[in-house]
């Protein structure tokens, strides 16, 4: 990614809660890149995104499609 490359701020999904640890809030992303989510789910019932995959958005496509 050179720097001239316009970028992105992708936020998170909210979790109903931002004080919970480990929690992603945002990612920077390329205009040719997305991003898939990982969630947490907590024994007493809440979630939260603790993780995420930046693809390329050709890639997510066919990841998803095999699916």
């Amino acid at each position: 990614m050179n720097t001239t490359e316009k970028k992105r701020i992708i936020q998170a999904p909210s979790s109903g809660s931002s004080d919970l640890p480990g929690q992603v809030l945002n990612v920077e992303l390329s205009e040719d890149e997305d991003v898939i989510w990982q969630w947490t789910h907590r024994p007493d019932g809440t979630s939260a995104v603790t993780g995420y995959e930046i693809v390329k958005k050709t890639e997510e496509k066919s990841e998803r499609s095999k699916k």
